[in-house]
């Protein structure tokens, strides 16, 4: 594996991180849509981090797609700067759509 994908890796892990640590926060502070959208994008990462942990990558993958689909609900109901946190995650889901996760 190259040192490449091992930097990018790491970072994309500390990315989903710190936007699952922002959405923890956003549930106790927000109210209505926003709360609902963070809420949605929380569980998938936490489905899909499980999933990862237990090495399913094929189920990680197929549960990829709805944590895309919350992080673009989240990215619409999120405002300025802040829309970084879900972009963050739509990438994380994006690769793991693609299919460049390999454990071994």
């Amino acid at each position: 594996m190259s040192t490449i994908l091992i930097v990018a890796g790491l970072f994309a892990g500390i990315g989903v991180f710190l936007s699952a640590m922002y959405s923890l926060s956003q549930l106790f502070l927000m109210e209505g849509r926003a709360q609902a959208a963070h809420g949605a994008m929380l569980v998938m990462i936490l489905v899909v981090m499980a999933l990862l942990l237990e090495r399913y990558v094929d189920y990680a993958r197929y549960a990829a797609v709805p944590l895309f689909l919350a992080a673009t609900w989240c990215l619409i109901a999120e405002e300025r700067w802040f829309r970084i946190f879900p972009l963050l995650v739509q990438i994380f889901s994006a690769i793991l759509i693609l299919g460049y996760v390999a454990l071994t």
